[in-house]
């Protein structure tokens, strides 16, 4: 009878047209209760609610049809807000980002890849933009990394753990101790990605990452919810400086950049935080990023099919080519064929986004069109600025970067 009962309060209201809805459900935005069991649907709805009308500042009749709409399946938040929403977690300043499904991110320093592994560990889809303008920004390659990890995860006493990440150098000697927390292993990333360029080393860098302070497997995380799984942990700092390595002298490439994301959110989509879901975005005439993921499946002399292990990490987001010109119909269709045989090869008309994410400027088809003939051109900044000067320099600037795709937006 009680194990009944237990199925019964653990149980959803789904309908019988959807019968993966209950196991999705389950795994991904029900969140375990201080009783031990998992949340139902109402009490999902009930608390997700109660998050949108403190955050909206909502009326009582604006709360009800919210209410109405997502209890009977119309119309729900975001997803991560299924997952987050009316927690004590989303109402913290540092992650106020969790409450979103996508992200966009220019790629123009080591921060920026710092920030989407943060992303990417709050749930979020992660979008990186990685066109020459943002990406020739990055510093040269100057330093030789190696790299040796040291340690058992969970081999610190808990009252023991170091919180964040503390980094020690001595010489060309440089020790990484890694924080038990999600600052901890963003800071820890960064760090290595940091050591490459820095310019204080006259020679190769020694790298000791400590992981002892890790939480285990199966531990709790406090206040996002659900349990760590740090597997691929250990391999990030080598994966990382073995593509680091490789551009010693020069400035990274448009591909190695994009590795080094994937390899971080290789790490967090084995932590069980989210699928992966991102987005790449390389410029028009970028053909290494072209072909990144031609013929990742190889056969070996055998005749038997791996994955490229080097470009593994590729999968962990879909590629697209921007186009700042309309491009051609030869283009489009050849764009189409390949994503007919390998799923990839995905290209945009940036002038078409830009114009759609600024329809409050461009109201009629003839404003539109006008406007795209001088995106074509290069003038669509002055453009703009022609017609609404009131508009400051900031603002402009990020409607202009409206095209900065995000995963769920494809």
């Amino acid at each position: 009878m009680v194990r009944e009962l237990e199925r019964k309060r653990q149980s959803a209201k789904f309908p019988e047209t959807a019968p993966a809805a209950n196991p999705v459900f389950f795994r991904t935005y029900s969140r375990r209760t201080k009783a031990g069991l998992r949340e139902t649907w109402d009490e999902v709805c009930d608390r997700t609610l109660l998050g949108l009308v403190e955050l909206g500042k909502l009326t009582q009749e604006e709360a009800a049809i919210l209410d109405k709409m997502q209890r009977n399946l119309k119309a729900m938040p975001s997803g991560r807000w299924l997952w987050v929403g009316g927690t004590d977690w989303i109402t913290k300043p540092k992650n106020f980002s969790g409450a979103y499904n996508c992200t966009s991110t220019n790629l123009e320093d080591w921060s920026a890849f710092g920030l989407m592994m943060d992303l990417a560990m709050m749930g979020c889809g992660t979008g990186a933009v990685l066109e020459p303008q943002f990406i020739n920004q990055l510093p040269p390659i100057r330093n030789q990394l190696n790299v040796t990890v040291q340690g058992e995860i969970g081999s610190t006493p808990v009252q023991q753990r170091r919180e964040y990440t503390e980094t020690h150098i001595e010489g060309n000697n440089v020790t990484i101790h890694v924080g038990d927390s999600r600052e901890g292993w963003v800071e820890s990333y960064q760090a290595l990605l940091e050591l490459s360029t820095n310019e204080r080393f006259s020679g190769e860098v020694e790298v000791l990452v400590d992981i002892s302070d890790v939480r285990k497997a199966g531990e709790t995380l406090n206040g996002f919810g659900g349990v760590a799984n740090p597997v691929k942990l250990p391999g990030l700092y080598q994966r990382c400086a073995s593509i680091l390595s490789k551009a010693v002298g020069r400035q990274l490439n448009s591909v190695e950049c994009c590795l080094l994301i994937d390899q971080a959110a290789v790490t967090i989509v084995a932590g069980n935080i989210r699928r992966s879901a991102g987005m790449r975005q390389f410029d028009s005439g970028d053909r290494l990023a072209a072909t990144a993921k031609d013929n990742l499946w190889q056969q070996d002399e055998n005749g038997n099919w791996r994955i490229d292990p080097e470009r593994d990490a590729l999968r962990m987001a879909n590629h697209t080519r921007v186009f700042h010109r309309k491009p051609t119909l030869e283009e489009c269709l050849n764009a189409v064929r390949k994503q007919y045989y390998s799923g990839e090869g995905a290209i945009q008309w940036a002038g078409e986004a830009v114009a759609r994410s600024n329809i409050d400027l461009l109201p009629t088809q003839a404003l539109k069109v006008n406007f795209l003939q001088a995106y074509e051109q290069g003038t669509a900044k002055q453009w703009l600025q022609e017609r609404y000067p009131n508009i400051d320099a900031n603002e402009l600037e990020h409607r202009l970067a409206r095209y900065g795709l995000n995963p769920c937006g494809k």
